[in-house]
């Protein structure tokens, strides 16, 4: 699965913000499919049952748009798994990971270098 994160999409910045409150999400599993669903703030108080795929919000309902909670979901979803992979092997070369140092756009810088610090606090990459 790849998911692409810019922090400066003002979306993807959100969905960050919300993946940051995780660990506070309702995690239900549907009864009927099995499907794991998760109930995720909003911005106007109230809250939303989410997917990686789906979600409940007037952004996905009627836009049918890839709404802030679908990809907040999905970028959990990848850190649950990537967590949960087996621990590999010492190789001889240790993977890195690295983020886009040039990043601009509609973000401010202050508020840009705060989501690049949030970004890598959950994932955990140095990012130089």
């Amino acid at each position: 699965m790849t998911i692409q994160v810019s922090t400066t999409d003002a979306r993807t910045a959100r969905a960050l913000e919300l993946l940051a409150t995780a660990d506070r999400w309702l995690k239900i599993t549907s009864k009927t499919d099995g499907r794991r669903y998760y109930v995720v703030p909003g911005s106007n108080g109230r809250v939303y049952w989410a997917r990686p795929d789906a979600c409940s919000c007037p952004d996905a309902t009627h836009r049918g748009a890839t709404c802030k909670h679908m990809v907040a979901t999905a970028l959990y979803v990848a850190k649950v798994n990537a967590e949960r992979q087996p621990k590999r092997k010492a190789s001889k070369r240790a993977p890195s990971f690295t983020r886009d140092a040039s990043i601009g756009g509609t973000i401010a810088a202050p508020e840009r270098a705060r989501l690049v610090a949030l970004a890598d606090s959950i994932w955990g990459v140095d990012g130089e």
